[in-house]
């Protein structure tokens, strides 16, 4: 099966951005977990077709994998994400005979119990769409591997071990690459430059054309190739100036005590604020990072750690 780049592209930012709760800076692991028990009742045979019935197996799957990714308060009630992914209009629950439909859009009420679930809908279902991707083992794994990058990439490791002891088999580094889906770079893209409000972290130029065109870049801060990381905490809206300088050393976000999203310093064994062009590198020294739109997407620690031990031993 052949998907194009710009449909592969929707499909990720759509799962790059699942409406999850949040407590604080934290965001419930409840969606992306649920769809990882899928994909391996996928791979395992247990699910054959695009209707996902709430059964006793993928409860006991989405607990495993739960386990692994819970954090704070986290709790495995699948019937929450079994529910509330309907909201992200990718997935539908079919009512049970007789019954009306359970979900409706913009209602505030909380998802029923795993046993009224289970009384009222037959099965949830995909978007033709997406259970084209599902059904088909290359597309699916690579799925797999993005929902890791973008919501689990510290727990990567746990999660292979966790899907190899029903023998899946989990990408290795080296494979990595082939094994990410076209359009990932474009679904982080989008994803960063909205959370920033399309605007440079550093210097704070925001130039926007049509909703469409705009001057800034995702940058990740730790690199890809290193961290397997897509989280919007991993990245950085930044002006083609400062990315190229980020890149290379010569500046970085680092932790501050006071700044929650830190702060910029400047290699200042590499620059010069004596010469023309390193200047306004040398003069963001000190300066917040302009922070992204909400406190969760703000720079994780260790993504501004990685970024000032780089600064300090470049040369």
């Amino acid at each position: 099966m052949a998907v194009n780049e710009q449909k592969w592209e929707g499909w990720l930012e759509r799962l790059y951005n699942l409406r999850r709760d949040k407590r604080g800076a934290h965001e419930r692991p409840h969606k992306p977990a649920l769809l990882l028990s899928i994909i391996e009742l996928i791979d395992r045979g247990v699910i054959t077709g695009n209707e996902v019935p709430l059964s006793d197996e993928l409860i006991k799957t989405f607990k495993r994998y739960f386990a692994v990714v819970r954090k704070h308060d986290d709790q495995p009630t699948i019937q929450n994400p079994f529910f509330h992914l309907c909201g992200d209009k990718f997935w539908q629950l079919v009512p049970a005979p007789g019954e009306n439909p359970i979900y409706r859009e913009g209602a505030t009420s909380g998802a029923p119990s795993v046993a009224e679930l289970r009384r009222r809908t037959a099965y949830g279902r995909f978007d033709d769409g997406f259970w084209q991707l599902m059904s088909e083992p290359v597309a699916r794994h690579q799925l797999r591997e993005a929902l890791i990058a973008r919501y689990f990439p510290e727990e990567r490791e746990k999660l292979a071990a966790v899907a190899a002891t029903n023998g899946i088999v989990a990408a290795k580094s080296d494979e990595l690459r082939e094994e990410m889906p076209p359009g990932r770079d474009g679904a982080f893209r989008r994803t960063i430059l909205e959370v920033y409000d399309y605007r440079c972290a550093a210097c704070g130029v925001r130039v926007l054309l049509d909703q469409t065109v705009s001057l800034v870049e995702a940058a990740h801060l730790i690199p890809f190739n290193v961290s397997r990381n897509d989280k919007p905490t991993n990245g950085m809206a930044l002006c083609p100036n400062h990315h190229w300088a980020m890149d290379r050393h010569l500046i970085a976000p680092v932790p501050d005590t006071k700044k929650r999203a830190g702060i910029w310093q400047v290699n200042k064994k590499r620059l010069d604020d004596r010469i023309d062009g390193q200047r306004d590198l040398v003069a963001i020294a000190g300066k917040s990072v302009i922070r992204p739109s909400e406190e969760k997407f703000y720079p994780a620690l260790e993504s501004l750690r990685w970024r000032e031990e780089h600064l300090v031993t470049a040369y």
